[in-house]
């Protein structure tokens, strides 16, 4: 019997260490990751591969909605970093079908299900407005490609660099005015640079240009803020109350994004990892200066109706290009427009238009074919190959539709 109580005693105090060790790990692992933000961030990105199925698993269409549809934001989900999508397609002849897949918040099961009113941010897509707001400007009389920028931003007077002056509104469309974001006095809004709009306008009698203007394209989201105070100075109005009042924005409960999250927004698919700085993408920039380069938000549905009345209306609208430029449709990016980008593969009739955006954490991509079909896709998440990752969502939406109209 004694032999029997110490055996019992032994293999306790056995069960008593492990379990006690098991315990011990667990809270410094707890700690460890509670306090190591970066250390957490990491690991939640590499359970990302988990999370992604989650995301396909909860995937809903539209009835009779194209299969591709599905398969082009599970293509999303799988390569570009998020977990949840929203895809809508305006046919020809006006159909609206959508696809969404995912979850609202960060962990899925635990929020709901991403539905086809859930809002995201639209980016640089936001740009489309400013664009189709300066070429109605242009149909209607009151301005022309050839108006110099000076002539309405009247605080630039005697500027240092006098090329400032013959920046034009055609330049400031086609990402030719002169402003080199990559350069080391390069001015992209995004905290780079020397803050000149909306705020500061005089200070264009202080910098330099980068190249001449109309020399070459460098995308710029400084010359689409002054395009923004172009429309309100000739419309009389702030910006955002021209864009509610000229597109009923309202109506399509598309809103302008504020520092800080709206409460029908999906969370975004973005985890600092200790390279940017940047903890909170909420208040990261002063989005409210932004509102004519990357300040609209909704869903795809609403933004694929919208690009559906942009384009009917007549020309020069935002499918519009420069004749004056020679450049090679086949290869993506090379010939920009007025507002988007064309690109047709060699020996196929299907031209498409093209206008994206990233942000932290989210991107966003139209896409408008020479039949007059609209596609939507807004994503929260961006690949970590970049505009090699974004380019291949391009391609493969291009190979779909394609197919769509055989």
């Amino acid at each position: 019997m004694s032999n029997n109580k110490q055996k019992l005693f032994s293999e306790f105090k056995l069960k008593d260490v492990i379990t006690l060790m098991i315990l011990l790990s667990i809270t410094i692992i707890s700690i460890y990751f509670y306090v190591n933000t970066e250390a957490r961030n990491q690991a939640w990105q590499k359970a990302y591969p988990i999370r992604a199925k989650l995301a396909n698993y909860q995937t809903t269409c539209s009835p009779k909605s194209p299969s591709w549809m599905q398969e082009v934001i599970h293509f999303q989900t799988l390569n570009s970093n998020a977990p949840a999508n929203q895809i809508a397609y305006i046919t020809p002849q006006g159909q609206i079908y959508h696809c969404e897949n995912g979850y609202v918040g960060e962990m899925p099961f635990f929020s709901k299900p991403i539905d086809e009113h859930t809002r995201f941010r639209y980016a640089s897509v936001t740009k489309l407005w400013t664009s189709d707001a300066i070429l109605a400007l242009i149909r209607e009389g009151k301005l022309t490609f050839g108006t110099k920028l000076a002539s309405i931003i009247t605080e630039i007077n005697q500027p240092k660099d006098s090329r400032i002056n013959d920046i034009t509104i055609g330049d400031l469309l086609l990402h030719r005015g002169g402003f080199n974001r990559y350069s080391a006095t390069g001015h992209d809004m995004f905290g780079i640079g020397q803050p000149i709009c909306p705020d500061h306008f005089e200070r264009l009698n202080t910098i330099r240009l980068d190249f001449d203007p109309n020399s070459k394209m460098i995308y710029s989201n400084l010359g689409y803020c002054l395009l923004g105070e172009v429309v309100s100075r000739l419309n009389k109005q702030p910006y955002t109350q021209v864009m509610d009042n000229q597109y009923k924005l309202t109506q399509y409960n598309i809103k302008f994004i504020d520092n800080s999250k709206l409460s029908d927004e999906v969370n975004y698919n973005y985890v600092e990892t200790g390279l940017t700085g940047i903890g909170d993408i909420y208040t990261a920039f002063d989005y409210k200066g932004l509102a004519s380069v990357a300040g609209l938000s909704g869903n795809a549905i609403s933004l694929a109706k919208q690009v559906k009345n942009m384009v009917n209306k007549p020309m020069p609208n935002i499918l519009s290009l420069d004749d004056n430029l020679s450049c090679d449709i086949t290869k993506l990016r090379d010939c920009y427009g007025y507002a988007m980008f064309p690109y047709q593969a060699q020996g196929k009739n299907v031209k498409v238009y093209f206008r994206d955006g990233t942000l932290l954490g989210l991107s966003s991509l139209v896409a408008v074919d020479s039949n007059g079909g609209v596609v939507v896709l807004l994503s929260n998440g961006v690949s970590s190959l970049k505009q090699d990752g974004s380019d291949r969502t391009k391609m493969l939406i291009y190979q779909y539709l394609i197919q769509q109209y055989k």
